[in-house]
Formats: structure tokens, sequence, C-alpha cells
């Protein structure tokens, strides 16, 4: 009996993996081909897969590490894909003997940073796509190892520039994705340039249409004022710099965890740093300015080691014992403007050493070293050098001579010694006492203990001492506050019954913040609507109390992050549950646990990545889902076939979806003959072999001609029945409306002398063009929560007077170019909708605006570059997005150094959990992460979180050595 039972057991168990095994995936380009798709699996599922394999995708697995040989038993892979996989540890050797794979394709990941080894074993790679994978650094030597990619996607991470001289040695490229990354814009322009001089296609997500000018979207340069002193004998010998600074007392490098993340300054002194590790100073790379490491006895550098300063303008490494400058220094010091190697015993420079500064580097300093020669060739690339100083180096005769010819000729000012130097083949001896000022080239003398000294300036600190002013226009109406807006206490935090359903009990909650306040609903109701409200998680039998009576449910953007286990247990007889515009990223069984009688689910516009099996074992009533404007790229489609057998009705729309299981779904759909849409499907992955699917047509940008009254619009005839009912306020500059419910033919009953009208609750999808043209007078417009998703260009055309404009708790999803063309326009108010991208040159024609509001929304970036023409902007609201670190340390520094009110966002160990992640991932498993303190913006939980770092960083700097 009891052996039965374990196999009964081991039955269930076996039929569990099942689920999650792979499964093979038809082809449309080559029926012969072997493609599996493997769904919520490991890479164990591998063993059962033939050795031919030529296709392998994983989609929403669990596996954190790909290990060495991983895939040594496919020879004949072609096709390698991760979507929505928790990667975040690839070894080294993970791909080898895969020479034959053509595409490699990672979406959706945590990997961080792109390593050269990985791609050492694939010299036959034609596409490499990175996308949406957080990368923050991509090492320079990765384009080396990639001579045949012919497609390189780095869309949706977190890089502000790559070194343009690296990308030349990709020969074959042709197309390449890089939008939505934080890019500097220096960088961005470099990156322009040099794909249109190699006719290399940018292919971007959201597409202009022919003709319409195109600008880039960039995080601008914070001009900083830094002097470039030369540096005298006294400051080498050890003479310290009169500047404001903090400073304390340092054993280990680790200590830099004490250091904020926004220092401009960093200088340690006298401190024993035998190896320079990489991404020692990557933490700082957003504001570091200026770097000076002075007598720490440095022997080697790592590569990487000054990783991700691409702001740097100042390096000064003095009293170093560093026999040659290395090839790999300098690849990301794209705006080093003055580079001091004074007393480190230098002998030799490798050849293009100083290639990666040939954009930036204005002053070079070698002073007192071993040099015997240094090649007019090796400064041939620095075109804006202008001075060089090189005294107390043994120099050759003719070496000399010649660079003394190449700065003459070139007009670069110099120093070198010009007293005794040594033939070809002339063995160098100790120099006399009057040689080279008496210095002793041959030496290096340091004076390094256990303990050195550190001292920095923070972003903030230099913003007090530069007393930056901006001027701001004297225009500005005075009675316009500065303060962000709420809605009316009346609108929030109540439950009304709806009136117009007479036959049965139907409530409307908005603005609630907990579930207690549903105790006013009765228990007999029928339909249950939540809106506009903040409830981050719904707990365990949140519903209990309406058990038998309920049968629908709706929970809309009301920023639901969770769902815990049997929340909708007691809702036996619900039949719809919509949980449309919120934050959710998966979907469990423990979720749905309970909803035996479901017929709808809407889960539109969430961040869901994945829905499991046993989720939809619990939905075999489902007739109707929605998973549109999501993450998912795969769902389990031979589940969703056996477990939903009434299924009729299936958007999908919006999502991400791989190439085999979106073929599979597209399948799957027609098959039960289910309506969609195959271009939306099918034509939103551009890593697919479908080349018939049709291009995705882009969205209607009209021209930025200003506002006029001459040539009117042909205002839109509306035939639909008029809704709603306004209320009418006499207010000093004239009439306000105030509209309840309403649609656009209530617009007919507006006068048009009005000057404020306030469209709430309303029915409004779309705003087309001229909607508003007859009301020139208007000086305010509201629409909040009126479903408005499209609005066309053109919409606001002949509002010449408006000065305040809020649409708030819409669906909608972007800001296009060309719609806010509205010269008086002061305040706009965008929050709480569910924009995810700003087109470039949104806000260009917007020249009076003062207050612009981006709170709650999905924008991972906010580019400077459509802010920086805004001269008159006085304050930015844009909490509750989920920027990228970068982006959103860029912005707060442009907003600081331009005088910008806005509400900071602390995360005081964002950075450092990115640079442990960085440094420790193929040697710790696990990525570190930051304790829950760390996102406290005190200064107690802050010194919790950098005493945990300290520890954490000098055991395992322990451990290493």
């Amino acid at each position: 009996m009891v052996s039965s039972i374990l196999l009964l057991w081991a039955l269930v168990g076996l039929i569990g993996r099942v689920h999650g095994k792979c499964s093979l995936a038809p082809i449309a380009d080559n029926e012969r081909s072997i493609a599996y798709a493997c769904i919520h699996g490991d890479l164990s599922d591998l063993d059962e897969l033939s050795s031919e394999t030529e296709w392998i995708e994983f989609s929403v697995s669990r596996f954190h590490e790909i290990p060495n040989d991983a895939f040594q038993r496919f020879r004949n892979l072609r096709r390698l894909s991760f979507y929505n996989c928790h990667v975040n540890v690839i070894g080294p050797d993970a791909f080898r003997s895969l020479h034959r794979l053509d595409w490699l394709i990672f979406h959706g990941t945590r990997i961080h940073a792109a390593r050269a080894a990985w791609f050492r074993h694939l010299p036959n790679l034609r596409k490499l796509i990175l996308d949406r994978c957080g990368l923050v650094h991509v090492e320079p030597d990765v384009f080396r190892m990639l001579p045949r990619v012919e497609t390189l996607g780095l869309r949706d991470n977190d890089l502000d520039c790559l070194p343009v001289e690296e990308l030349s040695h990709m020969r074959m490229l042709r197309a390449v994705r890089i939008d939505g990354n934080p890019w500097w814009c220096e960088c961005r322009m470099r990156l322009d340039r040099f794909f249109r001089e190699r006719s290399i296609i940018q292919e971007e997500r959201c597409k202009l249409q022919p003709g319409v000018h195109r600008s880039l979207q960039c995080m601008t340069q914070i001009d900083i004022p830094i002097l470039f002193p030369i540096i005298t004998v006294e400051q080498i010998e050890g003479y310290e710099e009169r500047r404001h600074s903090n400073r304390f007392q340092m054993s280990a490098l680790t200590s830099l965890d004490r250091l904020p993340d926004r220092s401009t300054w960093i200088e340690i002194t006298g401190l024993r740093i035998n190896h320079l590790p990489e991404y020692a100073f990557f933490r700082f790379g957003n504001s570091l300015r200026i770097l000076e490491l002075r007598n720490c006895s440095i022997d080697v550098i790592e590569p990487g080691a000054f990783a991700g300063l691409h702001q740097l303008q100042r390096l000064v490494l003095i009293g170093n014992r560093l026999p040659a400058v290395a090839a790999h220094w300098f690849d990301d010091l794209v705006a080093l403007q003055q580079l001091v190697l004074a007393r480190n015993a230098i002998q030799r420079i490798e050849p293009g050493a100083l290639r990666p500064l040939a954009n930036s580097l204005r002053h070079l300093d070698m002073r007192y070293n071993r040099l015997q020669c240094l090649s007019p060739d090796e400064l041939t690339d620095l075109r804006q050098l202008e001075r060089l100083d090189a005294v107390g180096n043994p120099w050759n005769c003719e070496c000399r001579r010649n660079l003394h010819r190449a700065l003459m000729e070139r007009k670069v000012g110099f120093e070198i010694s010009g007293g005794r130097c040594y033939e070809n083949g002339k063995e160098v001896g100790e120099p006399t006492v009057g040689d080279d000022r008496g210095q002793h080239w041959h030496t290096v003398t340091t004076t390094t203990t256990n303990i050195g000294q550190v001292r920095w300036t923070s972003f903030e600190e230099t913003l007090l001492e530069k007393n930056v002013t901006v001027l701001r226009p004297t225009t500005v109406a005075p009675t316009i506050p500065v303060y962000t807006e709420r809605p009316h206490p009346r609108y929030r935090g109540v439950c009304v019954p709806d009136k117009t359903e007479r036959s049965r009990q139907v409530y409307t909650c908005s603005g609630i913040t907990s579930f207690k306040e549903l105790e006013v609903v009765p228990r007999s109701v029928h339909t249950l609507r939540i809106i506009l409200s903040n409830l981050k998680t719904i707990p365990t039998r949140a519903f209990a109390r309406f058990d038998g009576y309920m049968s629908r449910l709706e929970l809309r953007d009301c920023a639901i992050e969770k769902v815990e286990y049997r929340a909708f247990a007691d809702l036996y007889n619900l039949e719809y549950l919509s949980l449309h515009s919120n934050q959710l990223e998966s979907v469990t069984s423990h979720a749905l646990e309970g909803l035996t009688n479901l017929r709808q689910l809407d889960l539109s516009r969430n961040h869901i990545s994945h829905i499991t099996n046993d989720a939809i074992d619990l939905l075999s009533q489902l007739r109707s889902l929605d998973v549109s404007e999501n993450y998912m790229n795969c769902i389990g489609v031979e589940h969703m076939a056996r477990k939903m057998p009434r299924l009729i009705a299936l958007r999908v729309s919006g999502n991400p979806w791989s190439c085999l299981c979106g073929t599979k779904l597209a399948s799957f759909l027609d098959t039960r003959g289910i309506r969609y849409d195959r271009e939306s499907l099918l034509g939103m992955n551009d890593d697919c072999y479908a080349t018939n699917t049709p291009t995705v047509t882009p969205t209607t940008i009209a021209t930025t001609s200003k506002s006029t009254t001459t040539e009117p619009p042909s205002v839109p005839v509306y035939e639909e029945p008029v809704t709603g009912s306004c209320t009418v306020q006499q207010e000093p500059a004239g009439l306000r409306y105030r509209c309840i419910g309403g649609n656009l033919s209530l617009l007919k009953s507006i006068p048009r002398d009005v000057v404020a009208i306030e469209f709430h609750e309303g029915h409004l999808p779309r705003l087309p063009n001229g909607s508003l043209y007859n009301f020139p007078s208007l000086q305010e417009l509201v629409i909040r929560n009126c479903g408005l998703s499209t609005i066309e260009a053109g919409a606001f055309r002949g509002l010449d007077s408006l000065e305040r404009l809020a649409i708030q708790n819409n669906p909608l999803t972007s800001i296009e170019q060309g719609w806010f063309n509205i010269e008086r326009l002061e305040r706009l108010d965008l929050r709480g909708n569910s924009i995810r991208y700003i087109a470039p040159g949104a806000f260009r024609q917007l020249p009076r605006l003062v207050y612009l509001n981006l709170e709650g929304n999905d924008l991972q970036c906010i580019y400077t570059s459509d802010l920086s023409d805004m001269s008159g902007l006085h304050v930015v609201e844009f909490a509750g997005n989920p920027l990228k670190w970068r982006c959103r340390m860029d912005l707060e520094q442009f907003l600081e150094m331009r005088k910008i009110k806005f509400v900071k966002v602390e995360n005081s160990c964002e950075g450092k959990k990115i640079m442990r992640s960085l440094l420790y991932q193929n040697r710790t498993g696990e990525p570190l992460e930051c304790p829950p303190s760390c996102s406290i913006a005190t200064e107690i939980e802050q010194a919790k979180c950098m005493t945990f770092f300290v520890a954490f960083a000098m055991l395992v700097a322990m451990r290493m050595h």
C-alpha cells in the first residue's frame, strides 16, 4: 500500500515536471529544423533534447546561472534565446563549442555587464541582442570578439556611453538598436555620427514619419566649472592643493562605500593599493570629475578599473610603481582633459594606450618617469592636445629630437629637459645632481602605509562652492502656485452607489488607501469598482464579507503590486475580475485560488512577465482573458489548450512575444477561431524569422507649426448622444464648467467664452484634431479619469489663451511630438497616466512652461535634452516612475544645476548594489541584494547600510586574498 502511494506521488511529480519541459515548436522558414521552446524550465530540461537541435528558446525560467559548457552537447545549435529568465551569472565558457551559433538573444535578464569572455567561442555570431538586461557597462573587448555580427541590440538598458573606436572592429555591422538608454549627449552624438558614416541603420521602436525632424534623446552634460592648473614640482612632491573637502582615514579601498554616489572629486593619498580592481570607481561615474591617487604604491591597474567614468575630466596618478601605460586603462575616459602620470617609474607607453583620449585630452604630464622614448605617433591621435610635460626622464637623444620637432609642428606647448640624453644602444647611467633639476628618475619615492587618507567633495558642495545662479523670466504670473495640485477631497476616499443601476447594487470607490474603507459598502453588493486608489497589496480574504453576492469586481489604477494567497478565495460566484492598470509582475495560482466560477479576467496594462501553468489550471471556466500591454514574451500555450476549453476571447497585443512562443500562440488562436491582430502579435518582435509580417505603422505625428486662428481646422461633428452633466461657477476671470460623466458631444452645450473646463469620470477615449478649437478664451482644461488613450495632433489647436492643462489618470501611454503646441501654457500636469514614452521634442513648443508634472507614470527615463530648451521651467515632479539608476541621477543633477525644484527620491544603496553585482557576480554565485533599510532616506538607516556593505566587502576581500 505504501509503495503504491509512493508510486502515485512519483507519477504526480513527473507530470508536474512535464509542464516545465521543452516542447517542439514549428519553424515557418525551415520545416526540417529542430526547435524547442522551454517555458518555466531550467537547464536540466536540456537532457531530454536531441543533440541535433538547432534552436532553443527559454522563457520565464528560473535558473540564475549559466555554467561553463552548458550547451556543449548541441554542436549544431544556430539560435539560442533567453526571455525574462532570472539569469545574472554567466560562466566565461558557457557557450564553448557553439561554433555554428548565429543568434544569441537575452531579453529581460539582469546581467548588468556584458563581458568579452562570453563571446570568445562564438566566431560566427551574426545577431546579438541584449535588450532590457539591466546593462550598465559593456566591456570594450566585447566588440573585438564579434567581427561578423550584423545586428546588435542594446535597447532599454542603463548605458550612457560606448567606445566608438571599439565599435569599428564590427566590420559587418548593419543594424543597431540602442534606444531606451540614458545616453550622455556627447557620446550619443559620436555614436550617431559613426553609424551615419558607416551606413548602419538605427532601428527604433518608436519611428518618425519621413520628413519629420529627428532629434536625439540624451542626458545633457552638466558643466561643472573645474579648473585645470599645471601641477608644480612641489605638488608632485606632496604639496596639498587647498580646496574645500571632506576627509577621513581608510585602511582598504572598500572604505569608498562611505562616499556618496554623487561625488565630484576624490583624492586617495598614502594608502597601499597593490592592485587597483575593476569597477573600483564605477559608482561615481555620473558625477565624478576629478580622481587623484597619490603615493599609493599601485603595481597593477586591472582592465576596467576606470570603467564607467565617462565624465571624468582630470586623472592624477602620482608616486606609484607602474612600468608601462597599458592599452586598456583609458577606454572609458572619453571626456578626460588632463592626465597626470608623474613619478610612476613608467618605462613605456603601449601602442594605442592614449587613443581613447583622442577627442578630449588637453594636458599630458609624464614627468619624472623612466621614459627613454615617446614616439610622436602615440600623440598623433591626440587632436586636442595643448601641452606636454615630460622633464625628469632619461631620454634617447634621437627620440627626443623627433618629439621636439613633432610638438613644434603641431604648436603644442611642452617642457622636456634639454640636458643630458643617451644615444641608441648606450646604457643609461645614473644621473648627476645637476641633471634634470636634481630629480632622480630611476627611483619612486613614496610613503605608503596600511592607513591612507581620502578627501572628497560632493555634487551638492560643488554647487555651493560655485554659487551657480539661474535667471528666471520675469513674466511668470504670480498667481500660479508651485506645489503639486491634489484632487478635491470630495473625490478621494469615498464609496458611492451608482444610481443608474437600479436593478442591482453597484458601488464605486475611489481614492481609498485601505481595504477597511470597504466596510461602508453593503455586503449584498453585486458589482464593486475600486478606482484611482493606493492599494499596494491585496491581502488574504480581502473580500470575504461579499462571498456569495458579488459577481463583478474591478480594481483599476490602484497601484497593486502583490496579491496575497487566497485574496479572492471567498468570491465563489465571481464571474468578472479586472486588475487593469496596476503594477503586477506575475500571476500565480495563489492569487487566483477559489475563483471557480470566473468567466472574464482582465490583466491588461500591468508589468506582468509570466503567468504560471498552475494559475491556468484554476481558470477552466474562463471565456475571456485580456493580457494586453504587459511584458510577456511567452505563456503555456499547450497548457491553455488543455485547461481552458471554453476560452473564446484572448487579447494579447502590446507584449514582446518571443518568436517561437508567439508563433505557437498565433497557431492556438487560429485553431480556436479567436480573432486577433497578427501584426501586433508577431510584428513587435524584431528577432523572429517571419519576414512577411507587415511593419507596424508608426503613430501619426504632425508638424510643429505654431497655433493659429487664421486657418481653422475642420471641427469634427459629434454624432454620439450627449452624456453627463455640467455645473457652472462664476469666477473673477469668467465661467468655469465642471462636467461629470460627459463625452465630446457635451462640448456643444458649453459657451464659446468659457475660461475653464473640467471633465471628470467621463467618456473621452479619443481627442480628435480641432475638437477644442471653438474655445479661444479657455485658460484652464482638466481631463481626469476619462479613459483618454488617443490624442490626435492638433487636438489643442486654437487654444491660444490656455495656461493650465491637466490630463490625469487616463490610459495614455505616450506623449507625441506636436501635441503641445501651446505658446502660453505655464502648467502641464500629466500625472497618473500610463506614459511609457515621450517623443523627442514633445515639449519644445512650450516656451513659457513653469510647472511640469509626470508623477505616477511608467517612464524609465526622462531625458534632460527634452528639458534643456525650457528656460522658464521652475518645478518638475517625477516621483512614482520606475526610473533607471543612471537616468535618475543625471536628471537630479541637471535639475539641481538649473535650480529647478523637485522632490528628491532617496535610494542610498542603489549604486552600491549595482557595483557589487558587477564585482562579485562571477565570484559569489548570487548577486548581492541591498537590505530593505537602504531605501530609507534617514541618516541612521544609511549608516546601517554603509556598515553592512563595508563589512561584507572586507570579508570578501579577505577571502580573495
